[in-house]
């Protein structure tokens, strides 16, 4: 499901700054380097690009999953996709996979769609993965690309392999400052 390989991408930019060696220096828990790229995504972002020729938009919103003494465990998200007229929604998490040494999404969406993206860090601007996607009970995987242009803005670039190619730009929406009594 290519649209959906594409939602779960966007929630891995977190960590697109951080070198290689950085990331498998920790054996156990979330390291510290990841935690901070995560934060960096925490608000609500909007995307727009292309699968093959049709037009794609979207939107998700991500924050920190918690344990009871306010430990992070990993960004849980929601999501909309218009892909061609056709909504997608669906739920996400990204995190940690310790025994693989990298960034792992995981998404479902609500027609029974699913998906995860492995991510490993090129370098500071660039993201290599893999994509494996199911939908309408048909699994379909890919190399997806994540390029860093700014904190704020990320370019998604996947090749699957039944020949679709999507491309899409991501950027985080300014949190408007709530007003006070005083203001």
């Amino acid at each position: 499901m290519n649209r959906f390989g594409f939602v779960i991408a966007v929630l891995a930019i977190s960590a697109a700054c951080l070198p290689q060696t950085a990331l498998a220096q920790e054996a156990s828990g979330i390291p510290d380097e990841i935690v901070k790229e995560l934060d960096r995504l925490v608000g609500t972002w909007k995307a727009e690009g292309k699968i093959g020729d049709k037009q794609q938009s979207g939107e998700f919103t991500l924050r920190w999953a918690r344990t009871e003494d306010k430990k992070k465990i990993c960004l849980s998200g929601r999501f909309l996709f218009v892909v061609a007229g056709e909504e997608t929604r669906g739920v996400t998490l990204i995190g940690w996979n310790a025994a693989k040494q990298c960034i792992e999404d995981r998404g479902f969406d609500a027609s029974g769609g699913n998906g995860v993206l492995y991510w490993k860090i090129d370098s500071p601007t660039l993201w290599k993965g893999e994509s494996i996607d199911v939908a309408d009970g048909k699994t379909v995987t890919g190399k997806v690309f994540l390029v860093r242009k700014s904190p704020s803005e990320f370019v998604f670039e996947a090749e699957y392999e039944n020949g679709d190619v999507s491309r899409s730009v991501m950027r985080k929406v300014k949190r408007e400052r709530k007003k006070t009594a005083k203001e």
